[in-house]
């Protein structure tokens, strides 16, 4: 039997939740089963190296400009030219081309990856055009139940076009046993207590929040460390901010890292208090690192973080509960193992990555086996 050929369309090569997810998707499809081709649409390349070393076909389509009539007729024509059978897009500009492309070019399933639930997506001009396009995709795949009801009650999509595929961690490479790197590789001592955090230097992520409050934190935590792994168009901004408060010896930032597993281990807590979100697999990453978490109930990460029990929920802005959650797990090193364990076992029952892979793959099948049965 042939390979059914796939089409990832994806906006381009950010290092985002979206794109990482993306890059791991592709990497444990069963290439027995899929022969897979990667676009990106040219809107960033921060991780561009990570997608060019898979072992598929990765081309970039660059967008010349915002309503680039010439690039969704390039697309049409792959796909036709090609004989792609499953079309799937990840982020909003990659949803418009794969909707208004997929099916017109002889595609048999057409789906977008909806990884977050963005007020952005929501100013007119962007909702109308998603609306326009969405109407041409088979199935809207969500990334967790608080994404799937934003996408019906704020997008306004159908019921039955929404589906829930949640993240799965890979818990053998995201584990606490890993040793490959050590605390003075990235500026820290042993009895250093470590605050770290995994994503995009933006708005989004909620990076002034901790800001606002390190020094209250170091007044309780003297010997407290702020690690930031990740970039993005805040950074400057931050380091200023950081400087001008005096706390530039407490704050690491490591930039992009691609042994992101291999430094989770370092931590003694992780936080994410973001505005928004679908389900950040960072979260989840440090989850099966055994670590707590604490972060804002955003969307999917409160279908993820149990409140006392794997982690802790802070209330969205509120500093001060977020510092009052950091002292409490610095000063209960029991607590802080059972979080840990807990979290652990949750990823283990709930978010494990094999199983889905096996959804996308069977939604891959069934609609590319479709013509056949």
């Amino acid at each position: 039997m042939e390979k059914i050929k796939v089409l990832q369309l994806v906006e381009g090569f950010n290092f985002g939740g979206a794109e990482t997810k993306l890059l791991e998707l592709v990497r444990h499809l069963d290439k027995g089963q899929f022969e897979t081709t990667v676009i990106g649409l040219g809107l960033g390349g921060e991780i561009s190296d990570l997608f060019l070393a898979l072992d598929c076909r990765v081309l970039v389509f660059k967008r010349q400009r915002t309503i680039d009539f010439n690039l969704l007729r390039r697309i049409r024509r792959f796909i036709r030219d090609e004989g792609i059978e499953i079309v799937m897009s990840t982020l909003f500009y990659a949803d418009i081309m794969a909707a208004l492309a997929g099916h017109k070019a002889g595609a048999k399933g057409v789906f977008c990856w909806e990884t977050i639930s963005s007020p952005k997506w929501l100013s007119p001009h962007r909702l109308w055009a998603y609306r326009y396009a969405i109407r041409q995709v088979d199935k809207v795949i969500s990334v967790s139940n608080a994404t799937a009801q934003w996408l019906i009650e704020k997008r306004k999509l159908a019921v039955d076009k929404v589906i829930v595929i949640p993240y799965g961690v890979d818990i053998k490479r995201f584990n606490p046993k890993r040793k490959n790197i050590h605390r003075q590789d990235i500026g820290c001592s042993s009895e250093d207590f470590i605050i770290g955090q995994v994503s995009r230097l933006n708005e989004q992520k909620g990076h002034i929040y901790l800001i606002d409050v390190a020094s209250k934190i170091l007044q309780q935590i003297p010997k407290a460390k702020f690690v930031w792994i990740g970039d993005g168009p805040l950074r400057s901004s931050l380091e200023k901010q950081i400087v001008s408060k005096g706390l530039e010896k407490h704050f690491i930032f490591l930039g992009f890292r691609n042994d992101v597993a291999d430094i989770l281990p370092l931590f003694d807590v992780f936080t994410l208090p973001s505005l928004y979100e679908g389900l950040p697999n960072v979260v989840l990453e440090a989850m099966a690192c055994a670590l707590p978490v604490i972060a804002t109930p955003a969307d999917g990460t409160k279908e993820a973080v149990m409140n006392g029990e794997t982690g802790f929920l802070v209330a969205m802005k509120n500093s001060q509960e977020l510092a009052d959650r950091i002292i409490e797990c610095e000063n209960n090193a029991e607590l802080r193992r059972q979080l840990g364990a807990r979290a652990r076992k949750r990823v283990e029952e709930h978010f494990c990555l094999e199983k889905q892979i096996e959804q996308f793959e069977a939604l891959y099948l069934h609609y590319g086996r479709k013509a056949e049965s």
